[in-house]
């Protein structure tokens, strides 16, 4: 097969993941309408996802798609929204890129007790629900205050508190640190038996310089193939860090305007245009931070072994 071949079939790939990304994301968020109450029996229906759908399609002509009702006012979505992705993008980007980087620098450097140490802990810490671990740093952060006047951080936003908190922002940085450290420091160790190592310790290198820069230069490929698979714990973390830590971010934003009902029938205040925008905002979002991670990754790749 040549290459011609292979990159028009890489791009016809592309093409209709663009195009079944956006219908995937209309049925996603049509499901809350395919079922109704009916005397206490969920009954499935069709004729209201169908309706919001088509209503959907027909209102990107006029923008309507993109409007909400919140309490008595009309929003446009692409006023508001700019500040709740950048909330978000903030907490897995920089978060999760910094934490990425840390795991896999302890990765290539620690060894023997100090390596099993480290992974013990941060095995633990990584199998914690998020929200488990966000709650027990609002606790802990509440018992330190009132025993020692010290305050670790805030336990929720504020208008006043700005939007990047230390605890939030700690715990999304825990889960890429344990997942890098752990992915590093078994591949490393498994390059570390290659004989291009085995060489280079043999003509007298310093084994933690051939450690870092020379397998090193093994693991970044791991990672980068590991890249879906750590985002994807990212933003599933940030849907439960946004809520707990009332965080202005776009996922919080789905559940407070989207889903807006104050009674036990909330799904009559659901509106679909704001899920499917939202949605799709969340895939750009993933795109987004993928590329801000390919860019963390690739620093690291020249800090760590010198190679542009």
């Amino acid at each position: 097969m040549n290459t011609n071949t292979l990159q028009f079939r890489s791009a016809a790939r592309g093409l209709l993941a663009v195009f079944i990304a956006p219908a995937a994301v209309m049925l996603v968020a049509a499901i809350p309408l395919l079922f109704e109450n009916h005397g206490g029996t969920p009954v499935l229906v069709l004729g209201p996802a169908l309706d919001a759908v088509l209503g959907w399609l027909q209102g990107l002509a006029d923008g309507s798609s993109f409007q909400y009702h919140y309490g008595s006012t009309v929003w446009n979505f692409f006023e508001t929204a700019p500040l709740y992705f950048m909330v978000s993008f903030i907490y897995i980007a920089l978060a999760g890129s910094l934490g990425m980087a840390g795991g896999m620098v302890l990765g290539l450097i620690l060894r023997g007790r100090p390596a099993a140490f480290a992974l013990s802990v941060l095995n633990m810490l990584f199998a914690i629900p998020d929200f488990i671990a966000a709650l027990l740093l609002q606790l802990a952060t509440i018992v330190i205050m009132d025993a020692t006047g010290f305050k670790l951080g805030r336990i929720s936003y504020d208008s006043t508190s700005g939007y990047l908190l230390a605890l939030p922002f700690v715990l999304m940085t825990v889960y890429p640190l344990a997942f890098s450290f752990r992915t590093t420091l078994r591949k490393s160790v498994e390059a570390e038996l290659e004989p291009f190592v085995v060489f280079a310790l043999a003509k007298g290198l310093d084994r933690r310089t051939v450690r870092i820069r020379h397998v090193g230069a093994a693991v970044v490929p791991v990672m980068s193939a590991e890249l879906p698979t750590l985002l994807g714990i990212m933003q599933t973390n940030l849907f439960m860090t946004e809520y707990i830590f009332a965080l202005p971010g776009i996922t919080r934003f789905l559940f407070k305007v989207a889903f807006s009902g104050r009674q036990p029938g909330w799904l009559e205040f659901y509106q679909y245009p704001v899920a499917v925008t939202v949605l799709l905002g969340v895939l750009a979002l993933y795109l987004a931070s993928w590329a801000f991670f390919a860019l963390a990754l690739y620093l690291v790749r020249r800090a760590i072994t010198g190679e542009r």
